[in-house]
C-alpha cells in the first residue's frame, strides 16, 4: 500500500496569553472613563441650572423675603395720589442671567394713615397696564375699559376681580418695599403665576 500522508492536523489556535487579555481590558477601561468623565461633566453644567432650587424673586437685593425695594417715600405724592412705579429686578432663566430688568410695575400711594397701599398695575381682566385717572380718581384699563375706584375695588362688570394688592414695607425709614406677585388675568380668584 501506498503511503497516504494525512494532511496536518490543524492546530488549535494557542491561547492568549492572559497578559495581552489583561492590557486590552485595562486599555478599554480607561478609553471609558477618559470618554464618560466629559460626557457627566457636560450633564451636570447642562441640567444644573433646571435642577437648582428656585430663589422667591430672582434678586439678591429681596433678602429671601420676597421684596423688592422700589422708592422711597419721598416720590410719593403728598396729596395721596397713586404713582406708577416700575418694579426692577435681575430676572434669571435657567441659563442666562438679566440684571436690572423690568419685571412689572405697581401703583404706591400713601394713605392718610400713613401707611403705604399697593396694587400691581396689570388689569386682572386681560393683563393690559391700567391708567389713573386723576380727574376720576380712578384706574382705567384702555384696553376694554375696565374700571376701578381708588383702593381697587372694580367699578364695572368687565374685570372678573378688584385689581391685585401687593404688600408694601417701609424699611430703613423711607425706602417702599414691595412683595411683587403677578396673577393670572380673566378668572375670578386671584391665583399667583
Amino acid at each position: 500500500m501506498a503511503d497516504e500522508r494525512r494532511p496536518p492536523a490543524e492546530t488549535a489556535a494557542a491561547p492568549e496569553p492572559r497578559r495581552g487579555f489583561m492590557t486590552k481590558f485595562a486599555a478599554a477601561f480607561v478609553g471609558a472613563l477618559v470618554g464618560i468623565v466629559p460626557l457627566l461633566a457636560a450633564g451636570v453644567a447642562f441640567f444644573d441650572p433646571l435642577l437648582r432650587k428656585k430663589k422667591s424673586s430672582g434678586n439678591e437685593a429681596d433678602g429671601g423675603d420676597g421684596f423688592l425695594p422700589i422708592t422711597t417715600t419721598q416720590n410719593l405724592a403728598a396729596d395721596g395720589t397713586p404713582r406708577l412705579f416700575p418694579v426692577i429686578a435681575d430676572l434669571q432663566d435657567a441659563w442666562n442671567k438679566f440684571p436690572d430688568t423690568e419685571i412689572g410695575s405697581v401703583y404706591l400711594w400713601q394713605a392718610p394713615d400713613g401707611t403705604v397701599q399697593c396694587f400691581n398695575a396689570r388689569c386682572p381682566h386681560l393683563g393690559c397696564t391700567v391708567n389713573y385717572k386723576s380727574d376720576q380718581s380712578a384706574y382705567v384699563c384702555p384696553c376694554h375699559d375696565s374700571a376701578f375706584s381708588l383702593n381697587g375695588e372694580r367699578s364695572n362688570d368687565i374685570p372678573p376681580r378688584d385689581m391685585d394688592p401687593l404688600e408694601a414695607q417701609i424699611r430703613n425709614g423711607d425706602e417702599v418695599w414691595v412683595r411683587f406677585q403677578k396673577f393670572r388675568a380673566g378668572i375670578h380668584e386671584r391665583q399667583v403665576v
